[in-house]
């Protein structure tokens, strides 16, 4: 039932990316467009996310050294009554003094992307390094909500923050987490020190390829310009679902509480989810920021926002233009080129350092 691409293009994609990733030339392809079919090799990931320097930076990173000897804590942290969901968490550095909260890109998760947070952590050790599985990813519990994607989830941070006890808090956002991180930042700013944005995702083009690549996919009755379904008949179950790749990894790294959970679901809120949050990414097509009005960007109100860009023209998904018209809109607001680790380093650490309280 899934629709996935034949074992010849999959390994093309694999070789294509695997042969950047070994000659670096994440960075070094800025003017050429590679158009890497990433959902292909992990699920999680959206087409397009290796067209840029941060993927091995983020995905899958390389331990620095001393990253072995991070330590890390795993909880499953309730945030009900609040929220209705359960969200898998993991802080390296427990005692560390500076929280910062790392969201994922993509429909990532801690298996992807944990490893750039304990390399942050290893980096410096003042700083508590939490990264969550946001609802519906990873080892969190599933649970669909009325609203758009990104406020359900820029709702649950709020929770999750109050949970933990480290408000206000850096938090550093990567693409979609951006995303739920600015929808926090405009609700709840007094829960915020510092805010990262790496990289900050805008524009018609991913307006049209990511509300497809998220949520349209799963609707037969839209039409779709950027892709193709991800089955040749309708969804009507969820059992039809959880035969999609994204759904299938899902339930089986997950316990059987919350596959029973995922199937109790009625397959009408997954659909109405879907339609909610690929019609709200269409909606801001001409914004600065996906998903968020130019107004509400230049209404926030944020200590100290910090936009990080690999410095690559040829990322039709975070274009370089919208990110720094974002720091005319944004108070308190800069923007710096950070291609790789040492420099996305070099430009975080002091930054959240100055501007996060320690925690008492």
């Amino acid at each position: 039932m899934s629709n996935r691409m034949p074992l010849s293009s999959q390994l093309s994609a694999s070789i294509v990316a695997a042969v950047l990733f070994l000659s670096g030339n994440y960075a070094g392809a800025a003017d050429k467009v590679i158009d890497i079919q990433n959902d292909e090799i992990d699920v999680t990931l959206f087409r397009g996310a290796a067209n840029n320097s941060y993927f091995p930076v983020y995905f899958r990173a390389q331990p620095v050294p001393g990253a072995e000897n991070v330590e890390m804590e795993a909880q499953a942290v309730d945030l009900r009554p609040e929220r209705a969901v359960t969200l898998h968490v993991e802080i390296y550095n427990p005692n560390g003094t500076i929280p910062l909260i790392v969201t994922p890109g993509g429909n990532g998760d801690t298996s992807g992307f944990g490893g750039f947070a304990r390399n942050v952590a290893a980096a410096s050790p003042e700083l508590k390094v939490i990264i969550y599985d946001r609802r519906n990813l990873g080892m969190s519990e599933v649970n669909f909500g009325r609203e758009p994607q990104m406020v359900e989830e820029g709702e649950d941070l709020h929770i999750l923050i109050d949970r933990l006890g480290v408000a206000p808090t850096a938090l550093f956002g990567m693409s979609s987490g951006a995303r739920s991180n600015l929808i926090l930042a405009s609700r709840y700013p007094e829960d915020i020190a510092a805010l990262v944005i790496a990289p900050l995702t805008g524009g018609p083009y991913a307006a049209a390829r990511l509300s497809e690549d998220y949520f349209f996919k799963y609707l037969a009755n839209k039409k779709l310009t950027t892709r193709k379904h991800v089955d040749e008949v309708p969804i009507r179950s969820m059992e039809d679902l959880a035969s999609t790749d994204l759904w299938s990894a899902y339930l089986s790294r997950n316990t059987s509480e919350k596959r029973d959970r995922f199937f109790t679901t009625d397959i009408n809120d997954f659909l109405a989810a879907m339609e909610a949050s690929g019609s709200h990414l269409q909606e801001t097509r001409y914004q600065t920021a996906l998903g968020m009005d130019d107004n509400e960007l230049a209404a926030l109100d944020v200590p100290a926002t910090l936009i990080l860009h690999h410095d690559q023209y040829s990322d039709n998904l975070h274009p370089i233009t919208n990110s720094r018209a974002a720091t005319t809109l944004i108070s308190n607001s800069s923007m710096r080129f950070a291609p790789h680790l040492p420099e996305i380093l070099d430009a975080l650490i002091p930054f959240v350092s100055k501007h996060t309280p320690r925690l008492k």
